[in-house]
């Protein structure tokens, strides 16, 4: 489960989350990445790892989590997206910077196959994949998460006609990107 929203202050809101530690193991919630935008730092990404989805998405449209968001100093309404993960690289790098890449794509099955096939151009470019996955509800929502190498090789492959052509030739839509620094993995 990934939780997108704004916060007023970040240290004060990062002190209410940890105090939330309970609450979340009690909802079958596990800590793993905090992260902050890089363009705007008052945008917090919080990644879990989730044990029954059902009890998840109850709980993220339920009013405790709710009043405990803002109590911390949530701004806005936070956005919720759950993500059933194909691949996943814990190992270390040596960046912090990362992108969260959201895209619709035609055909699942298409799409991981010339992904996976394709799997060193990313990294060619400044990228390492750290995972992707399909939201569960609808495989044409996929989620890439990248470790940022090379800033600069990575901006010009995203605004390449090379990506466009692959995107085109798997069937995927128009990504949207979330950069961000991860300020703590649990």
């Amino acid at each position: 489960m990934v939780s997108m929203h704004k916060v007023k202050d970040f240290d004060a809101w990062f002190a209410g989350y940890e105090a939330g530690d309970s609450m979340r193991l009690a909802n079958g919630l596990h800590n793993y990445v905090i992260g902050r935008g890089t363009k705007d730092p008052s945008m917090v990404l919080v990644s879990v790892k989730v044990d029954d989805l059902a009890k998840a998405k109850a709980f993220s449209k339920g009013a405790s989590l709710k009043q405990a968001m803002q109590k911390s100093g949530v701004i806005g309404t936070p956005t919720f997206t759950f993500v059933n993960l194909v691949f996943r690289d814990t190992g270390d790098i040596s960046t912090k910077l990362r992108t969260r890449t959201s895209i619709t794509v035609k055909d699942w099955d298409k799409w991981q196959k010339s992904f996976d096939s394709t799997r060193q151009v990313p990294t060619d470019n400044g990228l390492a994949i750290r995972g992707y996955g399909y939201d569960p509800d609808n495989n044409h929502k996929v989620t890439i998460v990248s470790g940022i190498l090379d800033s600069t090789k990575a901006a010009a492959y995203w605004n390449s006609d090379m990506l466009k052509q692959r995107r085109i030739a798997s069937g995927a839509g128009e990504p949207t990107r979330f950069i961000y620094t991860v300020v703590k993995r649990y």
